[in-house]
């Protein structure tokens, strides 16, 4: 059974004829100028996922295979990722879900605890995106390094 209303529902503010409604909120406009923050590249890191664990060498297949990212090249800011292409190969459990993983450990006592040169991992990683991708940039290296 339908509710009736005994008055009819009405604007609080008359509009005139023909004038459309001002928005309440403003319609948010498109960057004019390039975003800031750190570089991103969903083809790098969908390429990270290809590749085995680092620490144990698992390949994509047989476990998950997370893009974790690092401070290899350069610490971040609070609450902001680095850059994509500090990203290294890790299973899900060296990345999230074990003892030993990356986020429980944090970053210097996780590459302690596996013996893992990051920075040469990191810089051998960026070298063969390079030689798989379209070829090296204008200055020959990955953006943000």
């Amino acid at each position: 059974m339908p509710l009736r209303r005994s008055v009819p529902l009405r604007r609080s503010a008359s509009l005139k004829r023909g004038m459309a409604p001002k928005r309440l909120v403003p319609v948010r406009k498109k960057r004019l100028d390039p975003r800031r923050g750190p570089d991103r590249s969903a083809d790098y890191l969908a390429w990270i996922r290809t590749l085995g664990c680092v620490v144990c060498g698992r390949p994509p297949g047989s476990v998950l295979i997370e893009a974790a990212h690092t401070n290899a090249l350069g610490p971040r800011g609070l609450g902001q990722k680095s850059t994509d292409f500090s990203a290294i190969p890790l299973c899900s459990g060296h990345h999230r879900q074990d003892r030993d993983s990356y986020h429980l450990m944090g970053e210097e006592p996780f590459l302690r605890a596996h013996a893992i040169d990051l920075e040469g991992i990191v810089r051998s990683l960026q070298d063969k995106f390079l030689k798989i991708s379209c070829g090296p940039t204008k200055t020959g290296t990955m953006p943000g390094t």
